[in-house]
């Protein structure tokens, strides 16, 4: 199995990057013209692309907080970068501009999610059951983020006692599919953990690619799960908070990338590991920026 697995951590971030590009180019087309068909009908394909982002995203945070060689700088990384977003939805949402923050509003801040992810694992990976206990903040906070968005979506009215730059972005979706790609982990080594009553060493499954690709299935089945999940709580609680709940099921796609995934870092430069993060913040100032402009909100 190993000659099938070509793709690095790099690749897997390249297209992550693309993918949430396209999805935000789709979510910028809908807002511009809402009433074009052209435009909806290319939202929803550049969408589509979109969903492959954020699974792909969250597998290499549990990646990179397995693998890391210092977690308290990689959790640092993940907190300025988590800072830095929620001070811009705070100022966007807060200070009159005299622009529509529609785009912003209710969207979440995806580095909140990528750094509960970063500490649930890290908590899970301690051998102190008490400090495991901690994990019960970051659910909580998924939780009371979802249902704040789902009441304030479903009664069109704001909580102020839950400010927006507290939002999550996927709340208990991310969540799910970060412990849910880490216990991955676990299930892969329980089941070779069986196996080896036949007399296979894990060693073995490591060399020829088996235990890498038996993670993967894992993951697979776990984003298999939690996207159904998604689609089905659209009609469990229909509050308008999922209103593009279709396609997310296109989200499944992006575990064929984690099955071809081959465990290596891959190209690895200072400039693209920072310019990763400042990608965001930056690719969504320009689309701001060219929505002000062509819709006149200046």
């Amino acid at each position: 199995m190993r000659k099938f697995q070509i793709i690095s951590s790099f690749l897997i971030k390249v297209i992550a990057i693309l993918c949430m590009t396209l999805d935000h180019i789709g979510l910028f087309l809908r807002y511009l013209n809402p009433y074009s068909n052209l435009y909806m009908t290319l939202c929803t394909v550049f969408r589509s692309f979109g969903r492959l982002a954020l699974p792909l995203f969250i597998f290499m945070i549990i990646e990179g907080v397995l693998h890391t060689k210092s977690i308290k700088k990689y959790l640092l990384r993940l907190g300025i970068m988590a800072g830095i977003i929620s001070i811009a939805i705070a100022i966007i949402t807060y200070v009159n501009f005299g622009l529509s923050t529609s785009m912003i509003e209710g969207s979440g801040n995806i580095f909140l999610d990528l750094l509960l992810i970063a500490v649930s694992v890290y908590l899970l990976n301690q051998d102190n059951k008490w400090k495991k206990l901690f994990i019960l903040l970051p659910i909580a906070l998924s939780i009371i983020s979802f249902s704040v968005k789902c009441y304030e979506t479903a009664n069109n009215v704001s909580i102020y006692w839950f400010p927006t730059f507290l939002y999550l972005h996927g709340d208990w979706f991310s969540l799910l599919l970060g412990i849910g790609f880490y216990y991955s982990y676990k299930f892969a080594d329980g089941y070779i953990s069986y196996k080896s009553e036949e007399g296979i060493d894990k060693s073995v499954w490591e060399i020829n690619g088996n235990y890498r690709l038996l993670v993967g299935a894992f993951q697979l089945a776990v984003l298999f799960i939690a996207s159904i999940l998604l689609y089905v709580f659209k009609y469990l609680i229909p509050t308008g908070i999922y209103w593009d709940a279709e396609i997310q099921l296109c989200a499944i796609i992006s575990g064929a990338f984690i099955l071809l995934y081959n465990g290596k870092r891959g190209y690895n430069a200072k400039w693209f590991q920072y310019g990763a993060y400042l990608y965001y913040p930056l690719h969504l100032l320009v689309l701001i920026v060219i929505y002000i402009i062509i819709s006149g909100g200046l």
